[in-house]
């Protein structure tokens, strides 16, 4: 998967030109490793906390059962596109992907969504290309209806501001069980849906969110009242840089 694609933004929060500038310089390309140059100009590294890691769910027996076998056939035509394995970032997620075309996908992904969890599977969008060259986005179909586990597959991170697939999914169960959400996009750095009922408090869940993610607010809508009059929307948007 190539990084400097993944970078996802809805027109609503980003200025499109914007985004696409933030995509041809690569900023949401991952920085882990630091040379011990840059660490001693740095002076004394901080303490590292430990990471707890999460599972990688095994979907092997359940990619073989012929429900999901005929899902995969039905979104082959549905997004006109033909299945290849889905690779997570260490192996085979025993899913399928498709290369789809933004323009397409935006306009039917949550209803699809909606529709294939319906059959006993997630389909969500993982990674957005802004049509740039041309290319497709990548749109993955896994024998799961759990989004937690979605996101497990995924290992979707903000390693850069020191958040962890584990941390994430921890911070979005604490906001499902107070404002329900669907995800329909599910990356290794970032995360879109839609909220499924009225926000009781979009100013106070909005400097949380900023809190929990900044690049939405700093390299997005600017300030956090504006991100509290988007969030009224519906849309729910996570990208760590």
């Amino acid at each position: 998967m190539n990084p400097k694609l993944s970078l996802k933004t809805f027109a609503i929060l980003i200025p499109a030109g914007f985004a696409v500038a933030l995509a041809l310089t690569g900023c949401s390309k991952r920085s882990d490793s630091t040379s011990e140059a840059e660490e001693t100009s740095a002076g004394t590294m901080p303490e590292q906390r430990e990471i707890e890691e999460v599972p990688m769910p095994d979907f092997t027996m359940a990619a073989k059962d012929q429900k999901f076998l005929q899902a995969v056939k039905e979104a082959a035509t549905l997004l006109d596109s033909q299945p290849q394995p889905l690779e997570g970032q260490e192996s085979d997620l025993g899913g399928f992907s498709f290369d789809v075309p933004e323009a397409r996908i935006e306009a039917i992904l949550f209803k699809a969504h909606t529709n294939f969890l319906a059959k006993g599977c997630y389909l969500f969008r993982y990674d957005q290309s802004f049509n740039i060259g041309g290319q497709p986005d990548k749109v993955g179909l896994l024998p799961t209806t759990d989004k937690y586990a979605v996101i497990a597959a995924m290992q979707t991170d903000g390693a850069n501001a020191d958040l962890y697939t584990a941390d994430i999914i921890k911070w979005l169960k604490e906001l499902e069980a107070e404002q329900p959400f669907v995800l329909t996009g599910v990356g290794f750095d970032y995360l879109e849906g839609n909220f499924t009922a009225p926000l009781k408090d979009p100013k106070g869940l909005a400097k949380r969110m900023y809190k929990f993610c900044p690049d939405i607010v700093d390299q997005g809508v600017g300030t956090v009242e504006k991100l509290a009059k988007e969030l009224q929307k519906g849309r729910l948007y996570f990208w760590w840089d």
